[in-house]
């Protein structure tokens, strides 16, 4: 089983990692073509990380995405995580615009991997994304970028998570329970009854309830095992609605969804439904 978190553009980790100001210089006005594009930078006080209790092992770095670009209009890119070097096959590049210009996503395959694939996007000097090696490894490398400078260049952070050791964590946080929150956003008074069903379409849970116009009900919380439930939902005993939520371990970066009904008066849709994940 595979725990990837994707750092993405808004998963900056500014508040996950915390680096002091460090300046310097750098006076060299050509990159060497034979340079990785992923440096390691020599920082050796502890006081300049703060890191989260699930990183399997980190880095900073500094990233030269000038010949990062250069190498994927070739076809393959090198990088060096963490002391490993990964052979990434570029298999597809896309174009998106931003605030600031335009971003750049690729993807690609891990040579000598059956399994393994990256996922990295570019937007001027900012890296960001993991790489998904597959076996032996069996880890996942994440990439993200501080607002902090080494020397002139971006700081960034490689993270690597471990996949049997984040199984391992979840499995001690527990699986987190199921809930629901209920509005009636109508101006009428509605009666909603709702059954939830497990992977087994056992019922696990059922109850009626009368809202009037303004109510907010939360559902207890209901505890579920790892998999996929079904609600079925039933307004004023004429309209018969489904929704799927899947279960999860507990943790800050997931767990169960849950799910948000919101009574409105829309006669073609009654109810909205959304999904979080706390």
């Amino acid at each position: 089983m595979r725990f990837k978190i994707l750092a993405t553009a808004t998963l900056i980790l500014l508040g996950i990692v915390v680096f002091s100001a460090y300046s310097g210089s750098n006076n060299k006005s050509t990159q060497d073509d034979k340079e990785d594009i992923i440096q390691k930078i020599g920082v050796n006080n502890s006081n300049f990380f703060e890191v989260s209790e699930d990183w399997d092992g980190f880095e900073a770095v500094v990233i030269n995405t000038d010949k990062l670009r250069k190498d994927v209009d070739k076809g393959n890119v090198t990088l060096k995580l963490m002391g490993e070097n990964f052979k990434i096959r570029i298999q597809d590049v896309s174009r998106k615009s931003g605030e600031n210009g335009y971003y750049y996503y690729y993807t690609g395959h891990i040579t000598g991997s059956k399994e393994g694939r990256s996922d990295l996007y570019v937007e001027g000097d900012y890296l960001g994304g993991s790489v998904e090696p597959g076996e032996p490894w069996n880890v996942t490398y994440n990439i993200a970028h501080t607002d902090k400078r080494y020397n002139g260049k971006i700081v960034h952070v490689i993270f690597m998570q471990d996949w049997e050791k984040e199984k391992e964590r979840m499995e001690k946080r527990g699986i987190d329970p199921l809930q629901f929150f209920l509005t009636n956003s109508d101006s009428k008074k509605h009666v909603m009854s709702i059954e939830i069903f497990d992977f087994n379409n056992k019922s696990v849970f059922k109850e009626n309830y009368t809202m009037n116009p303004g109510d907010t009900i939360s559902s207890p919380k209901i505890n579920a095992e790892l998999g996929q439930y079904r609600y079925e939902i039933i307004l004023d005993n004429k309209f018969t609605f489904e929704q799927k939520v899947q279960a999860g371990y507990a943790g800050n970066l997931g767990g169960s969804e849950k799910l948000h009904l919101n009574i409105r008066g829309d006669p073609d849709n009654p109810i909205e439904f959304t999904r979080e994940i706390a």
